[in-house]
């Protein structure tokens, strides 16, 4: 890659390149400005049918501020209730004909300013005039919270007035986000910016008040089924977003600082190296990566959506039979791979494979045409350079982008089908739900095989033009500390597993720049969190996604800090709010009916982020997707706010004498008992002839006696925690080992941990 990199280098520093460019970007503006000037932005309403014929009705948002308010003036109503985000510094000019139709709520004033809001706004409900709320999760400074559904409770007492639920999109999202010291503009969007606003059937009851939040989710993702058109698929959005800004660090290499690259030269390989797989692969469809994430495996992926080729990122960290697996069900032939890499992670021979290298493709290319493609980024329009020289290809949304294969936690890996159309909606649905901007320098240290690594630390922060520092190995906890503090990386993206490495390893303020840490792919202990924000001065936020989903569907958020309170952004214990364009329900397992509110059940999610189904496996693709809801396999339930408390695996419950017992929960509890953030170990069951089945704890003994602690006195703590005796393991259940199974990814292997336990104490079964 070498000898391919600096000649981009060199060839941008050509004084007559630039003085094109320079004259290029002086024309572009020009137009830019014109066209921005004229105009105003396009509204369009869905849902008017839903308008009742009376009047004195509610509209109802959420979280909807600054420019959005303004695009909600096009409901036909006569004020709009909103908290005052005034105080902020940066926040943008209030717009006179907006600021006479807005009652603000002033927390500085305590509960006795919100009490006289709220009669300004029951006043013109009696009056039969509409209204607008828009809704936060809030908790005064003295302590008091008022939650959406609290709002309008107090809003609609004795006078019954309908409640709409209301979604306004815009398909890149807010030209405003908050950040720590203020308001930023984003400077996404312009004047002709098309809003969209979806209204949902009108609410009557008090009852149905308390599904205001789940309606507004389910309109978001009605909304992102209809504004999916006016996103570019996530190849085209690279592209444009390089054009765009081609001199914004895209990929600086924490390897090798010199192959650091902006997003022009970034663009200049991925269409030099699509070009040349064009040539290896000629019809070959389905292509395997053997890389870890860096930014050669980042252009290869790039480069193969691009010229539609099914990437299959394989994992290497799995056994040579679930590799085989893997490489026979999708069919690859070909596997692309770097010297470099095999070098340190031998390739298991598998016959009838072809390994191409990319230090081999990379010196096919020529300097003519690497001149001449770099030459043309610079001249050609965006649409002309994507269709002519980068020859993207123009998928059907639906076709397949790439096949992840599950974790195997559970058994054999099954590939997972993401269409361009999953990823595109997914990742976008990301950038607005954890607040992606160009600002952001995103530490990646999760690989390509595992869905949050492809589609939240590839694809995307290069459609918002964020930059990317890659670490190849998510244990090294001294070099990703390092390259955070090198880069100064604003979002990092993690597992639990990987975050105790980081604990003991990296230095105090290697994390000081970071504003966003998220934790997906297992549970985040709540110990752990505490003992990283200790040490690092950061608090790790829990997220939730599954790979059939793209994967991401819940984010925590920071809290929004006003004078007089905060809108909170997360809650303790919880994977976090439902992101945009997704919906979750919460149903009975057995007959699937919805639940209400804070009542347990499982999880199914929807959204265009839902899986085209598992690779030649229709059977198993219809048993987990019924009507576009994938049935996840979690046990769960939803507040009124949308955040969504997981309360176990389905698989991960042991059913003895008739009662179900969550061992997911039982292994929290032992964990909280020595209030440690290590993984001390881990709870699976066996059959039992007496009982249907046992509880087993495996767990390793030389932590455990680092606590002063043996087994008979945690099994009598674990007693006293209240707990049903039938969840109380004996001690002879308790077994030592070496160590405790997991994966790649850091999430415990399930299978492998239950094969243990059999081999341990199955015999006694």
């Amino acid at each position: 890659m070498q000898s391919f990199f600096p000649a981009i280098i060199i060839l941008s520093s050509n004084s007559l390149f630039d003085a094109l460019s320079i004259l290029l970007i002086i024309l572009t503006t020009i137009i830019i400005l014109i066209k921005k000037g004229s105009g105003s932005p396009k509204i369009t309403i869905h849902g008017t049918e839903n308008f009742t014929n009376k009047n004195g009705v509610i509209f109802v948002a959420s979280q909807i501020r600054f420019d959005e308010q303004f695009a909600m003036l096009n409901l036909p109503l006569k004020k709009i209730l909103v908290f005052d985000m005034s105080g902020l510094a940066g926040h943008p000019p209030q717009n006179t004909a907006l600021h006479n139709k807005i009652i603000y709520i002033q927390p500085i004033l305590g509960l006795r300013g919100i009490v006289k809001c709220l009669k300004e706004a029951r006043v013109l409900l009696k009056n039969n005039e509409n209204i607008g709320v828009v809704t936060e999760w809030f908790k005064f400074e003295g302590g008091f919270e008022i939650d959406s559904y609290r709002l309008i409770k107090a809003l609609i007492k004795n006078i019954n007035a309908p409640v709409i639920p209301i979604h306004l999109e815009q398909p890149k999202g807010s030209n405003f986000t908050i950040r720590k010291k203020g308001v930023f503009s984003r400077n996404i969007i312009n004047n002709k910016t098309h809003w969209y606003i979806f209204a949902g059937k009108a609410l009557t009851t008090l009852e149905e008040a308390k599904k205001i939040k789940s309606e507004i989710q389910d309109l978001s993702v009605k909304a992102a089924k209809v504004t999916y058109n006016d996103l570019p698929l996530v190849h085209i959005g690279f592209a444009l977003q390089a054009l765009r800004t081609p001199e914004k660090p895209c990929f600086p290499d924490n390897v090798n600082p010199k192959l650091n690259l902006n997003y022009g030269k970034a663009l200049v390989a991925v269409s030099c190296l699509g070009n040349q797989l064009c040539h290896e692969l000629k019809d070959e469809k389905t292509v395997g990566v053997w890389l870890p994430n860096s930014t050669g495996s980042a252009l290869t992926n790039i480069a193969l959506g691009t010229i539609g080729k099914i990437s299959v990122n394989l994992n290497y960290t799995a056994s040579i039979g679930i590799l085989e697996h893997c490489i026979k069900k999708s069919g690859v032939k070909t596997i692309i791979t770097a010297k470099r890499f095999t070098s340190k992670v031998n390739w298991p021979e598998i016959q009838g494979i072809r390994l191409i290298y990319l230090e081999d493709i990379m010196q096919k290319i020529s300097p003519t045409q690497k001149a001449l493609t770099f030459l043309a980024s610079k001249i050609l329009p965006p649409n002309m350079f994507i269709k002519i020289i980068l020859k993207a290809h123009q998928p059907h949304p639906d076709d397949t982008l790439t096949i992840i294969f599950s974790s195997g936690s559970t058994g054999n890996p099954k590939g997972v089908m993401l269409t361009y159309k999953n990823i595109t909606s997914n990742a976008w649905s990301t950038i607005k739900g954890a607040d992606v901007d160009f600002t952001d320098c995103l530490l990646g240290a999760l690989p390509f095989f595992h869905s949050f690594g492809y589609t939240v630390s590839m694809w995307t922060p290069i459609q918002v033009g964020a930059s990317i520092v890659y670490q190849p190995d998510p244990r090294q906890a001294r070099d990703i500390g390092a390259a955070c503090k090198s880069y100064q990386c604003t979002a990092y993206l993690s597992t639990a597993t990987f975050l105790r490495f980081c604990l003991k390893k990296s230095e105090p303020d290697d994390f000081k720049s970071l504003r966003i840490l998220i934790c997906g792919a297992e549970k985040l202990p709540i110990q752990l969190a505490k003992d990283f924000e200790f040490k690092f001065g950061i608090l790790p936020l829990e997220g939730y996604g599954c790979t059939e989903l793209s994967p991401v569907v819940c984010i925590n958020k920071g809290d929004i800090r006003l004078p007089g309170g905060t809108i909170l952004g997360q809650m303790a214990g919880s994977i976090g709010q439902i992101i945009p364009g997704v919906s979750i329900k919460i149903v009975d397992p057995d007959t699937l009916d919805n639940l209400l509110p804070n009542n347990e059940g499982m999880v199914l999610a929807t959204g265009a982020n839902v899986m085209k189904g598992y690779l030649d496996d229709p059977e198993k693709t219809a048993s987990v997707i019924k009507d576009g809801w994938y049935i996840t396999g979690d046990m769960g339930k939803i507040n009124l706010e949308s955040y969504v408390t997981l309360t176990g695996r389905l698989s991960r419950f042991a059913k003895i004498g008739g009662e179900m017992v969550p061992l997911e929960r039982l292994e929290d509890e032992l964990h909280d008992l020595l209030e440690s953030s290590e993984r001390i170990c881990a709870v699976t069951c066996v059959p039992d002839i007496s009982r249907g089945e046992r509880i087993i704890v495996l767990f390793l003994p030389s932590i455990l006696a680092s606590f002063d602690i043996d087994v008979k006195t945690w099994i009598k703590k674990l007693s006293s925690k209240g707990l049903p005796n039938l969840w109380i393991p004996s001690e002879k259940d308790f077994h030592p080992v070496t160590d405790l199974p997991v994966l790649g990814s850091g999430k415990l292997d399930l299978a492998s941990l239950k094969a243990k336990a059999l081999e341990i104490a199955g015999e006694k079964a």
